[in-house]
């Protein structure tokens, strides 16, 4: 594998979970063995990569090859197509580390056409990068992680609430930067009570998500910091129809029922392309069971809570046969000063 696609991905990676619905892309324009220009997808709306690296490379860009994370496009959304840029540009060879499965016509076709060589050169860490993306494309949802920290022994809280902390404080740093690769972090009025909690990133420059509740009742405090804090969009998901406030931040989408499915479905096409749920065990419980989860991660504390499994972070009263139990496969583990991390994804 070129170092050229190498930088292309991992401009990709570092964009990742800001761009929204759209996939996170690098590309590295090269002539004569010397980079001539870069470029990142940015944010839905703006230049797509192949774009900005061709447009630094200016006049050199013809006759030289371009590096691209992800098979360029061929539709015409809030942006032209890449091809086509890429032929005006006179780019004489196209490298590409993974197909893009959701594209209407061919991108191959088009620029060989126009007489351009094209190379799909594959990477498994690029494909594992857009695998979610192209998921949640086809199903029109977001691409969904669901956020543990708890006990060994599965426990979010203690049996009178005291959740504060059971993770430490460099599992708290690792968590904002979870939130800045995303778009969106779900939670519920039990968490906002329990924990008066902001849901942003502290980061520096940081991407702070959007913030969106759950909650059927509707049963708020807009005392609670979270709804004087204007860092991010506030969204409710409510069936209570009574459910007002003067907030400028805050919009209420008012629904018959608050399922699931028609939740994800509404935030896709708001513009949310990843969703993080941080929320307590009835929450985590349900998005657990959904079909639409995608990864699980799981932060441990060495402690063991005990108690009655009330604050057990995955309840359900339902018998599972072991053969019929959620599979996951362990993606990556990590140890955050004697906390132990685990990204697994549902297979």
């Amino acid at each position: 594998m070129s170092n050229f696609m190498n930088y292309a991905i991992q401009l990709a990676q570092m964009v990742d979970g800001q761009t929204g619905v759209n996939p996170p892309v690098g590309s590295v324009v090269v002539k004569n063995g010397r980079i001539v220009g870069i470029g990142a997808h940015l944010r839905k709306g703006d230049k797509h990569a192949e774009v900005q690296a061709l447009d630094m490379a200016k006049s050199e860009a013809k006759g030289a090859t371009i590096y691209v994370s992800l098979e360029p496009c061929t539709h015409h959304g809030s942006t032209p197509p890449c091809v086509n840029k890429i032929i005006e540009a006179g780019i004489q060879k196209v490298i590409y580390a993974v197909k893009d499965t959701t594209l209407i016509s061919q991108g191959d076709d088009i620029l060989q056409n126009a007489g351009i060589e094209v190379e799909f050169q594959y990477n498994a860490v690029a494909a594992q990068l857009y695998q979610d993306f192209f998921t949640a494309k086809r199903n029109e949802i977001p691409e969904l992680t669901v956020k543990v920290s708890a006990s060994l022994d599965g426990k979010q809280a203690t049996d009178n609430g005291e959740s504060k902390w059971i993770t430490n404080k460099d599992v708290k740093k690792d968590v904002y930067q979870l939130r800045h690769n995303h778009d969106a972090v779900l939670t519920g009025r039990k968490t906002i009570e329990a924990d008066d909690p902001l849901y942003t990133t502290r980061i520096e420059d940081g991407k702070h998500p959007v913030r969106v509740i759950l909650s059927k009742s509707g049963k708020l405090d807009f005392q609670q910091q979270l709804f004087n804090d204007d860092s991010s969009p506030i969204w409710i998901y409510t069936e209570n129809k009574t459910l007002t406030t003067e907030k400028n931040n805050i919009t209420i989408i008012y629904m018959n029922q608050c399922d699931i499915e028609s939740i994800l479905k509404d935030l896709y096409q708001k513009g949310i392309g990843k969703l993080l749920v941080e929320a307590g065990p009835e929450i985590t419980s349900e998005f657990l069971q959904s079909d639409h989860l995608d990864h699980l991660v799981l932060y441990f504390a060495p402690k063991i809570i005990g108690g009655s499994g009330k604050y057990q972070f995955f309840k359900t009263d339902k018998t599972i046969a072991l053969p019929d139990t959620t599979q996951f496969e362990i993606v990556n583990s990590t140890l955050i000063n004697q906390n132990i991390k685990l990204i697994l994804r549902k297979k």
